[in-house]
């Protein structure tokens, strides 16, 4: 049985108190108002190894460790002077030099015979071997392998480190240290190797840390350190490369060298303003990111990353129970045959119907959970929604094919057939060929092998395939090889600029000449102009989607649409033509034209030009020129229209060096104003290469053989 100070204090009679200090198997130790010792008990002596006369007079500094420095006595003796007590573990000294972790219970008594205020210090050995007590039942405060702190006293160390620095107003560090490979060795080797090999690593740290530093083990092979008074961050790094030196040490045992590494996650108070626990918690999820990382490294834990990651789950929730609730949409985007003038499919997008924020466009949230499996659950309801609008369509009359997009994290799973297959069985009405998956080009790149499994079994079960956004992914002609999706779909960023970015109409043409060598169906994105489908037609794309043709809608608006849809009026003229691939530095041409005059245009308004002086000058030396003077009259130096282009370029390149000299001199009106006439040169110069290419198209590829002329 053990008596505590709390006991002590009700203790009057001098005999009885005599007689409780001999029995008491904690060690008790009075001292007066200078802090020397007074009197001590039996066990003081059986715990620490000093005799009773060796103590009387000197300091309780004689039982000092070296373990802590100035702060923490300085904290212990501002508790005392502000409340009266202190009480904590403490690692102390005994006389052999074996240091030993003590819990210690101080209180300040007034000595009733007048002698002034004295100090009753109870103190209760809690190390592994406990000295000559024998077993007890102690609280379980030290590691029994390492004699390192535990969990449970690390959470008091931490406590006292935070107010400390929160009191001193400094930097105070928490370190988790997980060893990389450790399970493997431990299992290859044995657990005594593992334990032994642990117990070096926790020496190694205790050398590596300062007196006032806690070093814990958590359990397993993961440490836990508290690095107080960190004067700056450097230090701190300092100190984790010093760290990751020692675990990165080679062990030798028995004759062997065992090699470990470590993965640290750290984390820094007030930078980090959290509770104990929490400090702990993003010690440790740094440290996993490090492990992410490659390991045998250390992570700084990210406050602003943690507010964006418990954001993004919220976000998560907050999605999921929208799908719960029903909040998603479908609308659907038509598709048309521009040279036949028909409608031919839609494209279903999702939309989410917010109860406050309105209709939110799938941007702000499908990048949200493409990682997670909600991605999957949202697929699933997508192909569902979708089969029951072809099915409801198809019972109104409107035979319309739809594709949905699937994510590369639906795709990939091994239940997606299965899934599929089910929904498909649900839908019994739904003929081959109305259900097309698209799938972006980049996911079909991660496992090239399985999708094509995929495509051939969905094929079997009357499904078609697209990749979507083709061209942005750096796919191969291997992978067009191995990948047999019926369609191929050019981003809408080629698109996009493709009638002013000749680096954009030489990629589409690219991708058109790819599809047609691989007997894919071509579908171009985006389109949102006449003269943007125009030239799509010409190339060899005939299917088009894109808010020229018309913007996403509701499901319950697509048959009117679909009913009274009519194709722009240029398609129809262009529809019955057919372009020869060796007259494409014509089309060319015409575009290279476009941003010459438009470069003028914007350093008028105060751009930097980005025309070199011998393209504005001379009219053989611009891309324009170079075509005009090479290519073009070899291949079409006989017909009027060509003809007819020479002296309104010539024009041209007399005019674009003037407005340059006019913007540079100052003069902005007269400037603007010979733009305003370059450009209607420009209008002149497109309606000549028009005429041009409706006589090259209305020709036989043999009618239009170099002539030879220079």
């Amino acid at each position: 049985m053990s008596m505590t100070s709390e006991r002590l204090n009700d203790l009057t009679d001098p005999l009885l108190i005599g007689h409780v200090l001999d029995i008491l198997r904690d060690a008790v130790m009075l001292t007066d108002a200078e802090n020397r010792i007074l009197d001590v008990n039996p066990a003081f002596t059986a715990i620490t190894g000093y005799g009773r006369e060796e103590v009387l007079g000197r300091s309780p500094s004689v039982l000092s460790s070296g373990c802590h420095d100035a702060d923490f006595y300085r904290a212990m003796w501002e508790a005392l002077e502000r409340t009266g007590r202190w009480q904590g573990t403490i690692r102390d000294r005994r006389k052999n030099g074996e240091n030993y972790p003590a819990r210690l219970d101080i209180r300040v008594v007034e000595d009733a015979a007048g002698g002034g205020r004295r100090h009753l210090a109870v103190l209760t050995d809690i190390g592994p071997s406990r000295g000559v007590q024998g077993p007890r039942d102690l609280p379980g405060h030290f590691d029994a392998l390492t004699e390192l702190p535990n969990r449970a006293l690390l959470a008091e160390h931490l406590q006292q480190a935070r107010s400390k620095a929160e009191r001193d107003s400094q930097l105070m560090a928490v370190i988790h240290m997980d060893m990389d490979g450790f399970k493997v060795l431990n299992e290859h080797y044995g657990r005594a190797t593992g334990d032994q090999l642990l117990v070096i690593i926790a020496q190694r740290l205790r050398q590596v840390v300062r007196g006032g530093d806690t070093v814990a083990r958590l359990g397993g092979d993961e440490f836990a350190l508290v690095i107080n008074n960190l004067p700056n961050m450097d230090e701190l790094e300092d100190l984790a490369l010093r760290i990751l030196g020692v675990a990165s040490t080679p062990c030798e045992l028995e004759g062997r060298q065992h090699h470990l590494s470590a993965s640290l996650g750290i984390t820094v108070y007030p930078l980090d303003a959290a509770d104990p626990e929490t400090l702990l918690r993003h010690a440790d999820q740094a440290m996993y990111q490090c492990k992410q990382a490659g390991r045998n490294r250390y992570q700084l834990f990210d406050a602003e990353q943690d507010l964006a990651a418990n954001s993004r789950r919220r976000t998560l929730d907050r999605l999921r129970e929208a799908l719960d609730k029903r909040e998603f949409e479908l609308y659907y985007q038509p598709k048309v045959n521009l040279r036949r003038g028909k409608v031919v499919g839609a494209e279903a997008l999702l939309r989410w119907r917010h109860p406050e924020r309105g209709l939110v466009p799938p941007g702000e949230f499908l990048p949200l959970i493409e990682h997670d499996d909600l991605i999957v659950d949202l697929g699933e309801w997508v192909i569902r929604t979708a089969l029951g609008q072809i099915t409801a369509w198809r019972a109104a009359g409107l035979e319309l094919p739809v594709s949905v997009n699937i994510a590369a994290r639906q795709l990939q799973r091994p239940d997606f057939i299965d899934c599929l297959h089910d929904c498909l069985a649900d839908f019994p009405d739904v003929s081959d060929g109305s259900l097309e998956l698209e799938i972006l080009e980049s996911a079909a790149l991660e496992n090239t092998a399985h999708v094509r499994d995929v495509i051939n079994t969905c094929q079997r079960l009357g499904v078609g395939f697209a990749l979507d956004d083709f061209g942005t992914g750096f796919a191969s002609l291997s992978y067009l090889r191995d990948i047999p999706a019926d369609v191929l779909k050019i981003d809408q960023s080629f698109v996009r600029d493709v009638l002013e970015d000749t680096d954009d109409l030489t990629l589409v043409d690219g991708i058109i000449g790819l599809a047609n060598a691989f007997r894919r169906i071509v579908v171009a994105e985006g389109v949102e102009t006449a003269e943007q489908g125009v030239l799509l037609m010409r190339l060899g794309c005939d299917i088009a989607q894109g808010y020229g043709i018309a913007r996403p809608m509701p499901a319950d608006a697509v048959p009117a649409w679909v009913s009274g849809y009519r194709p722009d009026p240029q398609w129809s003229m262009w529809a019955d033509t057919h372009w020869e691939m060796v007259d494409f530095p014509l089309l060319v041409a015409q575009y290279d034209h476009i941003k010459w005059v438009r470069q003028i245009a914007l350093y008028v308004e105060g751009a930097t030009l980005q025309i070199a002086e011998h393209e504005l000058i001379d009219h053989h030396q611009c891309r324009f020129g170079h075509w005009y003077y090479g290519h073009g009259r070899l291949r079409y130096g006989d017909i009027q229209a060509f003809v007819d282009l020479e002296p309104v370029h010539t024009e041209v390149h007399r005019l674009g060096p003037e407005i340059v000299r006019l913007r540079a001199a100052g003069e902005l009106e007269k400037a603007r104003a010979g733009v305003r006439a370059l450009l209607k040169l420009k209008d002149r110069i497109l309606e000549g290469l028009a005429t041009l290419q409706k006589a090259v198209a209305a020709c036989s590829g043999s009618a239009l053989m170099p002539t030879g002329r220079h």
